[in-house]
């Protein structure tokens, strides 16, 4: 079980309640964590985002003499060292946080982890490779012209509450324009009050298709380092240079993660799931797509092996899988039926079992199976 000291970052910034708002944007900006934690006698009082300090900067304050004792802030969620990162998405679902400062056993800061750090701690499940990047892109696209002034798009960031903006030269892409970047600009030396957005630096983009999965999408934010990625059709034989269509964020990717919880019907992960549980096809040889540790614990599998197997291993009469296949596409669910097993040491195990078959958004099927009462079934057996 992976916990928040595995993934944290150690190096979080920190600034107290005297710091002017023009050293809190000057340090802020030295990172790629978006966030810094207020301290006041050494204990967290306060969150300080990117976006805060944009917006604060768009009000017109005096970025060289307003503090940050002037400033409302965000009640900081804490988290421990030792706490698991599945708690986190728990956290997330519940309250949407999205930054959390951590302590340790001596309640004093030691790091701090962020939707990036979390995605990295997700297992790496086939079930991801159900649903494409088209199931949750942001349509509403928060696209600005090139030549429209600092000013204009930072006050259009503040109102749209968004922490980028989309930059287009007519029908040309050119790029992804995040409250990091406006914050950099502004405390360096080429900003002046008229000045265009077409002066800020933008990096080349990195860009995904709609068609992709949510796996590689996952994959592209860890190995990125990006948060927002727009969404683009490719052009054959050429470059990111097709049609823009919409932006996956890393707070997409964890909102479908937290809100699959909800359901059985779209689970991208296994953990949450209480029960013991083995995600697989529904036709062909009924490969396992997945199983969290409480199925791998109960069936005696390990998962780096039994993933991408069929079940048809698992059952004393291996036709079963097909019949069930057949009911669930008449019923749909299958509830509190007896079946003879073998565990994967080979052992017997009599077990009530329930399955669902469950659709996708991407219009692919998968069958939901839960066991009950592994131990009591496992004595029966012998």
């Amino acid at each position: 079980m992976t916990i928040v000291r595995d993934c944290m970052f150690p190096d979080v910034i920190t600034l107290s309640p005297s710091t002017t708002l023009l050293e809190a944007i000057r340090r802020v900006i030295r990172q790629t964590f978006g966030f810094a934690v207020v301290l006041d006698h050494m204990v967290p009082v306060g969150l300080m985002t990117e976006f805060d300090l944009l917006r604060w900067v768009v009000a017109g304050h005096d970025i060289a003499q307003a503090c940050i004792r002037d400033f409302p802030l965000s009640t900081p969620q804490t988290v421990r060292e030792n706490t698991p990162c599945q708690s986190l998405l728990h956290i997330y679902n519940n309250r949407r946080f999205r930054r959390f400062p951590v302590l340790n056993d001596e309640n004093m800061l030691s790091g701090g982890i962020t939707e990036k750090q979390i995605l990295r701690s997700l297992p790496r499940s086939e079930l991801m490779a159900h649903y494409r990047v088209s199931d949750i892109m942001l349509p509403n696209l928060p696209v600005v012209d090139a030549h429209l002034s600092y000013r204009e798009v930072a006050r259009q960031m503040v109102v749209w509450h968004r922490g980028c903006v989309l930059v287009q030269e007519g029908e040309h892409f050119l790029g992804v324009l995040t409250e990091g970047d406006m914050l950099r600009f502004r405390v360096g030396p080429a900003w002046h009050e008229q000045a265009l957005i077409d002066q800020i630096p933008i990096s080349q983009p990195v860009t995904i298709e709609p068609e992709r999965n949510l796996l590689f999408a996952l994959d592209l934010f860890v190995q990125s380092g990006h948060r927002r990625i727009p969404v683009v059709t490719r052009r054959e034989g050429s470059g990111p240079d097709g049609q823009l269509l919409g932006l996956l964020t890393q707070t997409d990717l964890l909102k479908q993660v937290v809100d699959s919880a909800r359901s059985h019907k779209a689970v991208l992960n296994p953990e949450d799931i209480n029960e013991p549980a083995i995600w697989f096809e529904p036709d062909g040889d009924h490969r396992i797509l997945a199983l969290n540790e409480k199925g791998a614990r109960a069936l005696s599998l390990e998962s780096a092996v039994w993933v991408g197997r069929s079940v048809h291993d698992l059952a004393v009469d291996p036709d079963i899988w097909g019949a069930i296949g057949i009911l669930l596409h008449n019923c749909g669910t299958i509830d509190r039926i007896g079946l003879p097993l073998r565990t994967g040491a080979g052992d017997g195990l009599c077990v009530s079992c329930r399955f669902s078959l469950v659709h996708t958004p991407a219009g692919e099927d998968r069958i939901f199976w839960t066991l009950y009462d592994t131990e009591s079934g496992r004595a029966a057996c012998y």
